[in-house]
């Protein structure tokens, strides 16, 4: 290829564009990461809420609904939750949600992603307005919004992971994934310091101003989302001639023979021990996550003694701790892998193990910390840091096992991973009853979730694969052909970025 000027580039040896400044798919890599910011936001502004929502006993050590310490501001209406009736709005969210993730896939190969994704967004949006106003007449109303948001949310991560796929070229894919990952921490991390702030101090109104707010930015986003996003670039008149050339040089080399399944193989793949090692290991992983993501605020006011404020601060901490080794190991792990240091395999139960083994001390250091609040906060802040790392394990390792069925094998393994969203608030509840100040039951359940995770450290590392299975191959297509192909269409692609 001759040297070309720095503005110029000729992909067919007959036209020539400028070169953009900055490529219109790195906007759409933000709107990724807005997406999963905006979804994770909304979706948990209720876990640290529901703090500030919840009736405060005037005995400190009282039990049966959560304690806290309150500023005297507080005069928005608040509700005598028991801790099972909590556990049942806090999870109510994912019984839709689980439900929906094997068919969210086939939903997003059908319709156009971007429209199921704007219809969400619409519906989200009024879910999360109407819900102080809900939760007022009823809590039944407030567990029937959660499970509406549950089950058009569902289809965010299908939409995404399919819009990715069209947008971006191999060497892009798996930081674009990395951020989708990341973005639900974010939106945590942003969303428990804000609630927190808001409800503590009572500003418009204290904690139904934070559903109002957070309604606000998700209508934001939709209205940005509708107007400058497309499911592929060459649809999008935003995007300049150079690069939708760009792309389609790689699409047309990397997208081509590549034959579908005709039909799904359910029974091989029910029956793959393989597969069950990592969808199992998703989902207690997953359960780890879950306790942290919707109990530990309860932990953190009522046993550890922080205000709401700094209950919310500590929160963001554990977020942003967890999506800082999401956005670092998805891209390490693929470079050992394209470097040949470890094998693909031997890389994933590398990674799986750092994160179980993490998780596990963590967790179990907590346990023994007895009253030191700062020790047991970086404990906690650890256990996140090493459930980051999980993004070089259990999340590339399904596409791997099957390339020719990545949508309906990570439907499937997600539905368990999902369902822990509604199995940790329950699972506390029940340990805790209504004695959510007991030290020992906490401790209690810290225990069963470590005593978890080792589990899924024995089966992952014993079961666990990377090698692509009989079952989900690409009919009449050799993995090592298309992986060859990719890599050698990155580099041409990276050839033309750096001239």
């Amino acid at each position: 290829m001759p040297k070309l000027e720095e503005d110029e580039v000729f992909l067919d040896h007959q036209i020539c564009s400028k070169k953009p400044l900055i490529p219109y798919r790195y906007f759409i890599m933000f709107m990724v990461l807005a997406a999963t910011t905006v979804l994770s936001a909304v979706r948990n502004t209720i876990n640290v809420a529901i703090i500030a929502m919840v009736d405060d006993p005037t005995d400190e050590h009282s039990t049966g609904t959560i304690n806290t310490t309150r500023n005297q501001q507080f005069t928005t209406q608040q509700f005598d939750w028991n801790q099972h009736e909590q556990g049942i709005i806090l999870g109510s969210y994912y019984y839709t949600y689980t439900a929906i993730q094997i068919y969210a896939g086939n939903l997003s190969d059908k319709f156009n992603v971007v429209h199921l994704m704007a219809l969400t967004q619409l519906i989200v949006t009024l879910c999360t307005f109407i819900t102080p106003l809900a939760v007022s007449f009823s809590i039944y109303y407030m567990i029937t919004i959660r499970m509406i948001m549950g089950l058009v949310q569902g289809v965010t991560f299908p939409c995404l992971y399919n819009m990715i796929e069209n947008w971006f070229p191999p060497t892009e894919l798996g930081f674009a994934q990395g951020l989708a990952a990341a973005g639900c921490d974010l939106g945590s991390a942003l969303t428990s310091i804000f609630t927190a702030w808001i409800s503590e101090r009572g500003i418009w109104g204290g904690w139904p101003a934070a559903f109002y707010t957070m309604g606000m930015f998700n209508l934001v986003f939709g209205l940005v989302w509708m107007a400058m996003v497309t499911r592929d670039p060459f649809s999008n008149r935003f995007v300049s001639d150079y690069e939708k050339r760009q792309l389609y040089h790689i699409v047309q080399n990397t997208k081509t023979e590549q034959p579908k399944i005709k039909s799904t193989p359910w029974i091989k793949m029910i029956t793959s021990l393989p597969l069950w090692s990592v969808i199992i290991t998703k989902g207690i992983i997953g359960l780890a996550y879950s306790v942290i993501n919707s109990k530990i605020p309860v932990y953190l006011d009522s046993v550890l003694g922080y205000k709401l404020e700094n209950n919310g601060l500590i929160n963001g901490l554990l977020y942003i701790g967890s999506g800082s080794t999401q956005l670092t190991c998805g891209p390490i792990s693929k470079y050992l892998i394209a470097r040949g240091l470890i094998g693909r395999t031997a890389t994933r139960k590398l990674f799986e193990t750092i994160s179980l083994s993490g998780i596990i001390v963590s967790l179990i250091a907590v346990c023994y910390l007895g009253d030191n609040a700062h020790l047991i906060v970086t404990c906690l802040i650890m256990s996140m840091v090493f459930h980051g790392v999980n993004l070089g394990g259990d999340v590339p390792i399904v596409a791997e096992m099957a390339p020719g069925l990545i949508g309906t094998t990570f439907g499937f393994a997600n539905t368990i991973a999902s369902a822990s969203g509604f199995i940790a608030p329950a699972l506390i509840a029940v340990i805790l009853g209504d004695d959510a100040g007991s030290q020992a039951k906490w401790i209690l359940a810290f225990q069963i979730v470590a005593g978890l995770q080792f589990v899924a450290l024995i089966l992952f590392g014993i079961f666990a694969t990377a090698e692509p299975q009989s079952w989900g191959k690409v009919e009449n297509l050799h993995l090592d052909e298309p992986v060859s192909r990719l890599s050698q269409e990155s580099e041409k692609i990276q050839e033309i970025n750096n001239n």
